[in-house]
C-alpha cells in the first residue's frame, strides 16, 4: 500500500456566518469570474485571451492530504486513517483523479439544496443584453458520492454537489469577450434535492471593471504603462538604478479598494527572447509551462532566498507605480511585468464575484557597462579608475573585458575564462563520443559565451590561425566553417571539407554604440 502526502485544496474560500467547517456543517458558494489579460507594445496594448467561469458548490469535504487505492488504518504518516471512500465522481475532479479512493477526510458537509449528478440541468438562462448566447449549458459535472466515518460505526453516505462552466477566449477574441462579459445579473438553474419539479435559481452579478487601454467612442480608457523606453519590443529596466514602473486607468469608478488587490511581479518568459510569448508562471501558485518549457520555479521578481513570496500585494489598488530597488533583479534577465487585479465583490453571503484583469509589460534587464563597473568597483573608485581601457585589480584584463567575459573587475583572482577549443565530429558530436568510422571527419570547435542584453551592444567576432601569426575572421558563407549565433552563444564549427585538428582561434569584442 501506498501512502502518499498531498493536499487537497478544497476548503472553501468563504466562511461567514452560518458556514462552518465541520462534520455536518452547511457549506454552500456560488462564484463567477471572468479572466482577461492584457499586453502591452510599443505601439498599443493587445489583449491576450481571457475566460468566463463559474463554480458552484454545495456540501464540502475536508482533506488532510493521506490517500491510498487501498484501506489504510491510522499511522504516524497519517494520523486519522483512511475516515472517507469517494465512490463517485472522482474521475472528473482533477485534484481527485489518480488518487484514492481512499482518503483522510477531516470533515464533511452533505449537500442541500442542489442536486449532484445533474449537470444537463443547469443552465444560465438570463444576463445582461450581450452577445452571450442564452440558455447556455455545457457545465461540468464535479459532484462526489462520499462514504464518511469509516473507522466507526457511523458510516454514513454524503453527496456533494458541484458544478463548474468555463467559455475561453483566445487573444483575437477581444471583442467578444467584450461584447459577452458584461455588467449585470446573472440568473442560472440548477435542479434541487427538494422540489425536482422547480429548478434553484441562483443570482449573482459581474460588476464594471477594469480593462486593457483602448479607445471608445473617440474616448481612450483603460490600464496602460508609462514613461517607457523599448528595445527589441521590451521595456527597459536598469539592475543599478531605481526604476519606477508607473501607470494610469485605475480609477476609483471601476476600483473597490476595500475588496480588490492589485498584485506586482515579473515573471519569466516562455522564450525569453520573444516578448509576444507566453508568460511561465500565473498569480503566484507555480509554473504553467508550454511544452518543451524550461521549468523555473520562482519569479524572476520578487525572489530572495527563503521566501516564498511570488509576488508583491500593493498598499492599495488605486496605486499607479511601483519602485524596483537597485541589485533587486539581475542584469541580463527578460520577463514580463504582471500587475494583477483581483477582483472579490460579493452579491450575497454565499454568491460573489472573483475575477482577475492581469496586465502584462515585457521587460528587458539591460547590463550596462558603466552601472555594472561602478557597481563592481568601490565608491570611492574615480572615473578614471572606471573607464573601461582601465585595469582596476591589475590581472592583465581591462574592466571592459571583464565586464564583457564576466569576471570581477575588483578581483585580480577573477580573470575571463578561456572559450576553449575542442575536437568534434563534422555533426558537431564531441571526439569522445565519436564512433570508430567518424574520425576521418573530425573537426575544430569554439564558442564564445555572449553578454545577455548588454549596453552598449557588442558585436562578436572569432578569428582563426594556423600559427598565431596570420588570422582570417571567421564568418558565415566561408565554406570551410559553420558559424551559428544565438543571442547568448557565437559558435563556430570546422565543415566537412575543413581537415583543420590544430589552430588557434581569438574572440574580439567591439561596441556598437
Amino acid at each position: 500500500m501506498q501512502i502518499f502526502k498531498n493536499l487537497l485544496l478544497f476548503s472553501s474560500l468563504l466562511v461567514g456566518a452560518g458556514f462552518v467547517h465541520g462534520q455536518n456543517t452547511v457549506v454552500f458558494e456560488f462564484t463567477t469570474d471572468s479572466t482577461g489579460n492584457y499586453r502591452q507594445n510599443p505601439v498599443d496594448v493587445t489583449f491576450d485571451g481571457g475566460t468566463f467561469d463559474m463554480d458552484v458548490r454545495d456540501g464540502e469535504a475536508f482533506f488532510d492530504g493521506c490517500h491510498s487505492f487501498l484501506f489504510y488504518t491510522p499511522s504516524p504518516i497519517c494520523p486519522l486513517g483512511a475516515t472517507g471512500y469517494i465512490s463517485r465522481g472522482i474521475d472528473n475532479d482533477p485534484l481527485l483523479r489518480g488518487r484514492g479512493p481512499y482518503f483522510s477526510i477531516t470533515g464533511i458537509s452533505s449537500a442541500s439544496v442542489l442536486k449532484p449528478f445533474d449537470a444537463n440541468a443547469a443552465r444560465l438562462n438570463s444576463a445582461p443584453p450581450s452577445l452571450l448566447p442564452r440558455p447556455l449549458g455545457g457545465f461540468t459535472d464535479l459532484s462526489l458520492s462520499v462514504f464518511y466515518n469509516l473507522q466507526t460505526p457511523l458510516i454514513r453516505q454524503y453527496f456533494i454537489s458541484r458544478y463548474s462552466f468555463t467559455r475561453g477566449y483566445t487573444a483575437a477574441d477581444r471583442s467578444l469577450f467584450d461584447g459577452e462579459i458584461v455588467p449585470g445579473t446573472y440568473i442560472y438553474n440548477f435542479a434541487s434535492i427538494i422540489n425536482p419539479t422547480k429548478p434553484v435559481v441562483l443570482t449573482i452579478n459581474q460588476f464594471p471593471k477594469l480593462d486593457g487601454y483602448r479607445k471608445i467612442n473617440s474616448q481612450r480608457q483603460g490600464l496602460r504603462f508609462l514613461n517607457l523606453t523599448y528595445d527589441d519590443g521590451f521595456a527597459v529596466l536598469n539592475p543599478f538604478d531605481l526604476n519606477v514602473v508607473s501607470w494610469e486607468g485605475n480609477v476609483n469608478n471601476l476600483i473597490a479598494p476595500g475588496v480588490d488587490n492589485l498584485f506586482f511581479s515579473i515573471k519569466p518568459l516562455a522564450d525569453p527572447t520573444d516578448p509576444l510569448s507566453d508568460p511561465v508562471q500565473y498569480d503566484g501558485q507555480g509554473p504553467f509551462l508550454p511544452d518543451g518549457s524550461p521549468n523555473p520555479t520562482v519569479a524572476i521578481f520578487p525572489n530572495f532566498v527563503g521566501s516564498s513570496a511570488s509576488r508583491v500585494l500593493l498598499p492599495s489598488p488605486l496605486d499607479t507605480s511601483y519602485i524596483i530597488p537597485p541589485n533587486f533583479i539581475d542584469p541580463g534577465q527578460t520577463g514580463i511585468i504582471d500587475l494583477e487585479l483581483a477582483i472579490f465583490r460579493p452579491t450575497s453571503p454565499v454568491a460573489y464575484e472573483n475575477s482577475t484583469r492581469r496586465f502584462r509589460l515585457p521587460v528587458k534587464v539591460i547590463n550596462p557597462f558603466f552601472g555594472a563597473i561602478a557597481a563592481a568597483l568601490p565608491a570611492n573608485a574615480t572615473a578614471a579608475e572606471r573607464a573601461a581601457d582601465y585595469d582596476f585589480d591589475g590581472d592583465g584584463f581591462s574592466n571592459f573585458a571583464e565586464w564583457t567575459f564576466g569576471s570581477n573587475p575588483a578581483d585580480r583572482n577573477s580573470t575571463p575564462g578561456s572559450p576553449g577549443v575542442k575536437v568534434v565530429s563534422s555533426t558537431g558530436t564531441p571526439a569522445t563520443r565519436m564512433a570508430a568510422d567518424e574520425t576521418s571527419s573530425s573537426a575544430l570547435q569554439y564558442s564564445v559565451t555572449k553578454l545577455t542584453n548588454p549596453v552598449p551592444k557588442l558585436k562578436y567576432t572569432i578569428e582563426y590561425s594556423k600559427d598565431m601569426n596570420t588570422w582570417q575572421t571567421v564568418s558565415a558563407g566561408n565554406p570551410s566553417w559553420v558559424v551559428t549565433e544565438t543571442a547568448k552563444e557565437l559558435k563556430v564549427t570546422g565543415s566537412g571539407t575543413n581537415q583543420d585538428v590544430g589552430g588557434f582561434f581569438r574572440t574580439k569584442v567591439v561596441p556598437l554604440n
